[in-house]
């Protein structure tokens, strides 16, 4: 019997989303057919956004082989996934055994967005930024759990706050900091009531009404920290990026447009010139934007970098043989609250990412990475990708990885007659780990369309001389 893990895991996100679309959603109870031997849930927070990995040791408690395995997700939690993906100890999941083996192991990656605050909202332009997450304290699965555990791997060991309970059945304490890591647990079954109710709760702390750490003598259902945060939040609220393929120039150019903001701690007072340049002498941590580190492809060439005032030439591109690497300064810094808005451009030869299916043929294959962007972690709101492809192509499909809607159209430039196919993506909530990804476009480019260009202006100019060697024959003299 075979399980495909991307039908399984995403069972009950399919009811979650009818849920929060106002559907009415039949009552639903999974088969209880797992049990969860053991939980772990690491939660790394070296970004601005959330990694929470979910590793378990299940056990089939049925007598018959199972086919999926349920992994509920809180309704307000679902338009903060960015992306889910499942392992095993073999690497990535498409299909895998599960029979009566006594245990097996899974693992299920959830990227989450917009789920961190900075506490302070506020800070001066020297202090140092702080970011808070709120989280439910026990695990919420569709199965029993025997045993479970929390951890949480901060950037950096200055954590000044979190949550701390009573002490364990074995009297070590509920809270177990060790460098930049905080355990808690283990655990055995979870209180009835500790569900989704709990994981709603904390995910609406998350989406910015969550409360200082407090301590007292209650022991609270959720675990917040708050961790020192030292990088800007990077929030791109739009990114349009244009990828022209042109076969007679033999030229693949790429144009990105950015707008960007800092969604970090807002400066509480005015920003002062002669301290941030004192500061940046002694390259003290801020928290915000001052350089973009943006690697791009060998062969990179003619590189542009503008913003709304034109030209931004405090910027450094180097080139070799091992590399082509652009750093963008903007014209100021970026702190939290502040946005700002730019345009990066170049080009590179076709040949490297265009191949024909047959030597000599009109199918052609281009494949270019869906996003490319800065190294800085960056979340993404809004993503559009055009492929334009060359006045003429038909027959065009493509292939990618990440799921976006699709728009074709014509697009309308230079000694153009009808329009160049247009391909165009557009999707939500992503994050800057895309980058690797490609997408893959196939298309007809027959000769006869390749003609098409010269032959339109030699037309043109033919059309041109014979007009004006009409006019020039006409006699508009009065009289001779």
């Amino acid at each position: 019997m075979r399980l495909s893990m991307a039908r399984g895991v995403l069972g009950l996100l399919a009811l979650a989303f009818c849920a929060a679309a106002s559907t009415p959603v039949p009552s639903f109870t999974p088969p209880q057919v797992f049990k969860n031997v053991n939980l772990l849930r690491t939660y790394d927070l070296s970004k601005p956004y959330i990694k929470e990995t979910i590793a378990a040791i299940v056990e089939n408690t049925s007598q018959q082989p199972q086919t999926e395995y349920f992994l509920p997700v809180p309704t307000a939690a679902l338009p903060l996934i960015s992306s889910i993906e499942a392992k095993d100890k073999k690497g990535d999941l498409g299909e895998l055994e599960v029979n009566l083996l006594p245990t097996y192991t899974i693992q299920v990656t959830l990227v989450l967005t917009n789920v961190l605050t900075p506490v302070p909202a506020s800070i001066a332009q020297t202090e140092q930024q702080f970011l808070q997450l709120t989280i439910p304290r026990y695990a919420v699965s569709a199965y029993p759990i025997e045993k479970q555990k929390t951890k949480i791997k901060c950037p950096s060991a200055d954590i000044p706050e979190y949550t701390k309970f009573g002490n364990l059945s074995d009297g070590s304490p509920d809270a177990s900091k060790s460098g930049s890591i905080i355990t808690y647990g283990p655990y055995g079954p979870p209180p009835p009531a500790s569900s989704a109710a709990e994981a709603e709760s904390a995910t609406e702390s998350a989406e910015g009404k969550s409360e200082p750490v407090k301590s007292g003598a209650s022991e609270p259902d959720t675990i917040t920290v708050r961790y020192e945060y030292t990088s800007p939040i990077i929030h791109a609220t739009k990114v349009e990026r244009d990828i022209e393929v042109s076969h007679w120039g033999g030229n693949l150019a790429t144009e990105e447009r950015y707008w960007l903001t800092n969604a970090g701690a807002k400066l509480k007072d005015n920003f002062s010139r002669v301290t941030w340049t004192s500061r940046s002498y002694y390259n003290y941590p801020t928290a915000a934007i001052k350089v973009l580190t943006y690697p791009l492809h060998l062969g990179s060439s003619d590189v542009y970098y503008t913003d709304e005032i034109g030209n931004v030439t405090t910027s450094r591109f180097r080139s070799n043989a091992r590399e082509a690497h652009l750093e963008l300064k903007p014209r100021y810094p970026v702190f939290g609250g502040w946005n700002y808005t730019f345009t990066v451009g170049w080009n590179h030869d076709l040949k490297n990412y265009l191949k024909t299916k047959v030597v000599g043929g009109e199918e052609y294959v281009l494949k270019v990475p869906f996003m490319q962007g800065p190294t800085d972690p960056i979340t993404y709101e809004s993503f559009e990708l055009r492929v334009i492809l060359p006045e003429g192509a038909t027959n065009i499909q493509y292939h990618s990885s990440i799921p976006a809607s699709e728009t074709r159209y014509l697009h309308q430039t230079y000694m153009d007659t009808l329009g160049r196919p247009t391909l165009k993506l557009t999707t939500k909530n992503l994050v800057d780990e895309i980058r690797g990804k490609d997408i893959i476009v196939t298309y007809t480019y027959p000769a006869t369309a390749a003609l098409r260009k010269p032959l339109t202006i030699s037309a043109g100019f033919l059309t041109i001389f014979t007009l004006s060697w009409l006019l020039s024959r006409v006699d508009v003299r009065i009289g001779k």
